[in-house]
């Protein structure tokens, strides 16, 4: 497969590096198999993975969060529904985003902005790529995000995530065109 970032505007190397991965995967209807993605093969990333579970439209269940993104957290998110952490009103908005990247199939880009409970500003890049689970259902999400940026590091330690909200959505076609959706 080709570079499937070409055209993609992004300087992150993090997103780089988990695209170029993913694309390397053998795929089934343009979907990776859970069990050909071996984490070992890229183990500086593995900080900054976290893995949606499509539960249905009002869970998202956090499978898995790297370390990094839980520092950023400030708090340990792995169980907890994805949609927690966004506002109310644009959580069917923010589950379809999420949902189309299986059903399509494609690829997601996004530019995120969280906001923490004491009023700290932080920004990341998010890249994202559907992957099959169980019963090859394609039903999770495996999302690589950049460092968080713009964070006052001397805050205090219990500070947490309040709200996220999306800067840019970009989706990457992989095979079967771009998603008729916009938020």
């Amino acid at each position: 497969m080709n570079d499937v970032l070409d055209g993609i505007d992004t300087t992150e190397e993090r997103s780089r590096a988990f695209a170029a991965y993913w694309a390397s995967l053998p795929k089934v209807d343009l979907i990776p198999r859970r069990d050909s993605f071996r984490p070992e093969a890229i183990p500086r990333l593995l900080p900054n993975v976290v893995i949606h579970e499509l539960v249905s439209p009002e869970m998202l269940r956090l499978r898995l969060v790297g370390s990094a993104v839980t520092q950023d957290y400030g708090q340990e998110i792995t169980g907890r529904n994805y949609l927690d952490f966004v506002e109310e009103a644009r959580r069917p908005t923010a589950s379809r985003a999420i949902y189309v990247i299986c059903e399509q199939p494609a690829g997601m880009l996004v530019q995120l902005r969280s906001v923490t409970r004491t009023g700290r500003i932080m920004t990341r890049e998010s890249i994202a790529f559907p992957i099959r689970g169980d019963g090859d259902a394609a039903n999770l999400v495996y999302f690589c995000s950049s460092p968080a940026r713009e964070r006052d590091i001397l805050g205090p330690e219990s500070d947490q995530l309040q709200i996220m909200n999306v800067l840019q959505r970009t989706y990457i076609d992989i095979g079967a065109g771009l998603p008729d959706f916009h938020d």
